[in-house]
């Protein structure tokens, strides 16, 4: 009975070590909130809001396009700008995956760069899908070229995080969840409730921003 005892004490010992796991101060989690979260208001602009620079160059246009039997006026897909940051999607992909985590990050990539379908039924009871989104972005001929009407679905990207104000919610493990006054255009708008999780390669967010 004893041994029986003890082996059970053992277990919620070890249950409950594994279930807290490192705590993390407030110090430490607005570190990296400051780190992270400018990070990731880039990645919104990217993925919800204008998108990444068209090239402007008519040579480089005509460069281009010139094996595709079609008017460059016609087409919906430009080549990104030279000074743009990320000339591939690899780039930006890679990019994307040091500021958010690879489960959030996969929705990100879905919605850039395969788009985004929905699936209904129609009066003869069969299914049928349609793009809901088409994709963003699309690599041709080793270039990453822009869907042109971005700015037409583009979101309102100005929220401004106090992290000074923020709370740790909860603490599990490696995940973090965090609560911070958001604010637009100079007044109070939502109290956010931001994930963070350490992963191998350092803290990275499961969370929206926008």
């Amino acid at each position: 009975m004893k041994k029986i005892i003890l082996f059970a004490l053992a277990a919620i010992t070890l249950i409950s070590f594994c279930s807290c796991g490192a705590r993390y101060s407030d110090t430490e989690i607005k570190a990296v909130l400051d780190e992270l979260l400018p990070k990731s208001f880039e990645m919104n602009e990217i993925y919800f809001g204008k998108g990444l620079p068209i090239s402007e160059d008519k040579d480089v246009l005509d460069d281009y396009y010139s094996g595709f039997d079609s008017d460059i006026e016609m087409i919906n897909y430009h080549p990104v700008s030279r000074d743009c940051p990320y000339q591939n999607e690899t780039e930006l992909r890679a990019a994307t995956l040091q500021v958010f985590t690879k489960e959030y990050s996969e929705y990100l990539f879905q919605r850039a760069f395969s788009g985004i379908s929905a699936q209904i039924q129609n009066k003869e009871g069969l299914t049928e899908t349609y793009s809901a989104i088409y994709a963003m972005y699309i690599e041709e001929k080793g270039v990453l070229t822009v869907r042109l009407n971005l700015e037409d679905d583009a979101m309102e990207l100005n929220r401004e995080y106090r992290t000074d104000e923020m709370r740790i919610l909860s603490q599990r493990g490696n995940v973090v969840t965090v609560v911070i006054p958001t604010y637009i255009d100079g007044g109070f708008d939502t109290d956010a409730q931001i994930r963070l999780v350490k992963t191998p390669d350092g803290w990275r967010l499961d969370s929206p921003t926008y």
